[in-house]
This record gives structure tokens, sequence and C-alpha cells, in this order.
């Protein structure tokens, strides 16, 4: 990745503090009305997208439209809440079931097709080959 960057940590399903994030410290926009800045920034996210706060779809729905958007600019770590068995214990199963109507157990739930992506995501990432970046260690 190049710098300059921004980077981004556990944000936890909390999607106003990530818009708060953006429009105080700019958003990865090619809109130049709205502050944007993705020609002149990556942005590195740490993992901890879902579970614990009440709006995880509308956080991981925006990070993968950016990531579709601006695939060289948006990078997309996993941490430990990419995980089906905490999305199951931390709450965005449940957000998935009540919001959409959904049965989770079905693998053709939006939530099934998540954690799918989830699977993929990346570990890490290495800043200009000098930074290595996780989420919060590398685990087993």
């Amino acid at each position: 990745m190049r710098v300059p960057l921004k980077i981004f940590g556990s944000l936890h399903g909390r999607f106003n503090e990530l818009l708060r994030f953006f429009e105080n410290f700019g958003a990865p926009t090619d809109d130049s009305e709205l502050s944007g800045d993705i020609e002149k920034f990556d942005y590195l996210f740490l993992g901890n997208y879902v579970n614990r706060g009440f709006n995880s779809l509308e956080v991981i729905c925006l990070l993968f439209a950016l990531k579709l958007k601006f695939p060289d600019h948006i990078h997309l770590l996993r941490g430990n809440h990419e995980d089906m068995r905490m999305t199951k214990i931390y709450g965005f199963a449940e957000e998935c079931a009540l919001r959409l109507g959904e049965d989770i157990r079905s693998p053709l739930s939006v939530y099934a097709k998540i954690n799918k992506v989830f699977a993929y995501l990346p570990l890490a990432a290495l800043v200009e080959e000098k930074i290595l970046c996780v989420h919060s260690g590398l685990g087993k």
C-alpha cells in the first residue's frame, strides 16, 4: 500500500461514527464537493466491522460498496469479529435475522453471504514494505 494512508480500527456496527470520521477527516470519494480525497489517500480498515453496534449492516454494506468502487484504494482486513461464531455471539446474526427477516441458517441468506466474504478478507497488510498492519494480533 502507498502512503499517505488513513487507518481505521474497530467500527463494531457504529455507522454514525464512521460517517463522522469521513465528515471530519475527509471521505473516500472522488466528489470534491463532499471533501473527497480518494485520489490522495488510501484507506485501510483493520477489521471488526460488525457486532455490538446497532448498524452493522450499514457499516459492512458501505465498506463493501467502497471496495467495489475504489478497489485499489480501499483495503479491508479481517478482524476477529469477521467470524461466523463471533457474529452469532455478539449480535450481527440477530441483526440480520430481525432487520432482514431472514433465516440466517440458509446458505442463501445475506448473513451467510457476508460471512462468506469475510472468509476471503486478508489478515494483514504491509505498508511500503515497512509497517505490518493486523487487527489485533496474528493468533494461532
